[in-house]
């Protein structure tokens, strides 16, 4: 989504949503911000939403989330469980392996870098 303006803008409300699709298997919807920085390089930003569901997701980038509704349980490939709820801000790695269990209708904020 390359844009010559020095500013893109969208709004929470938007109606604009296409499939997200991890695999073969869509896990809810995604609203693009920005596919790439002003260099060019992958950036990823956006709103994604989600109905109660579970799948597995490799985390592309470094990922930072600000979740706006909605309950999430991420298990990590290590063990370790994180719920995440709104109002959370978030972190993760690129290559981090986890189960996302959407377990009430989900909606964040994200940026992914260097992908």
């Amino acid at each position: 989504m390359s844009n010559d303006m020095a500013y893109i803008k969208s709004s929470l409300s938007t109606d604009h949503y296409e499939p997200f699709m991890v695999g073969d298997k869509q896990a809810g919807e995604v609203h693009w911000l920005t596919t790439e920085n002003s260099n060019g390089a992958p950036t990823y930003s956006g709103l994604w939403r989600c109905e109660p569901m579970t799948f597995d997701y490799e985390f592309p980038g470094d990922e930072i989330i600000h979740v706006l509704e909605g309950m999430l349980l991420i298990e990590l490939a290590n063990g370790e469980n994180v719920t995440v709820t709104a109002g959370d801000l978030i972190s993760f790695d690129k290559g981090v392996k986890s189960t996302w269990t959407i377990q009430k209708s989900f909606k964040k904020f994200f940026v992914i870098s260097n992908c």
